[in-house]
Formats: C-alpha cells, sequence, structure tokens
C-alpha cells in the first residue's frame, strides 16, 4: 500500500521579507524597515491570494504587516517624545 507524499508549501519570499523588515523594523531602523515590511506583507498577500494554494507564508505576511506597524507606532511615540522633551528643553532655556 502506497502513501502519498507530502509537499509542503513552499513560502512566499515577499512574505518572509516582510517578517525580517518587521523585526528589523522593531529593533534596528524603525521607519524605513517598518515601512517596506507593510509594502512587502501587502504584496505577499496577494501573491499568496493569486497563486491558488500553491504559495504559503500568509502568517509570515500578516506578521510582518503586524510589525511594521507596531515599529511604525513606536517610532511616531519617539518623535513625539523628541518634540516635547525638545519644547520643554527650550522653554526652560528661555525662562533662564
Amino acid at each position: 500500500m502506497s502513501h502519498p507524499h507530502y509537499q509542503p508549501q513552499p513560502t512566499s519570499g515577499a512574505a518572509t521579507a516582510s517578517l525580517v523588515l518587521g523585526i528589523c523594523g522593531l529593533v534596528v531602523c524603525p521607519l524605513v524597515c517598518s515601512v517596506l515590511a507593510i509594502v512587502y506583507g501587502k504584496r505577499a498577500q496577494q501573491e499568496i491570494a493569486a497563486s491558488n494554494g500553491r504559495l504559503g507564508g500568509d502568517s509570515y505576511a500578516s506578521a510582518g504587516i503586524i510589525t511594521g506597524w507596531v515599529g511604525l507606532g513606536l517610532c511616531a511615540l519617539a518623535i513625539v517624545f523628541f518634540v516635547f522633551a525638545l519644547l520643554l528643553f527650550a522653554a526652560g532655556a528661555s525662562s533662564t
């Protein structure tokens, strides 16, 4: 009796790139890597949907998109904090 061999789906390269860029966006370069993670994640989701089941990696693409948005959010918070600190410093310097 012969058993069918399971062939795993190849993962979309764009999905893997999205996940890696999303992680880099949290650790290394938040603005550029996070934006690229979102772009590659969306591209990967379209590519996977158009492959009719031949490509996998939708979870990688989703994780890349989520980490990309988290990285952008953290970058925005850092910018707001920096501007707020700069305004406080300028206000303190002008009062002396």
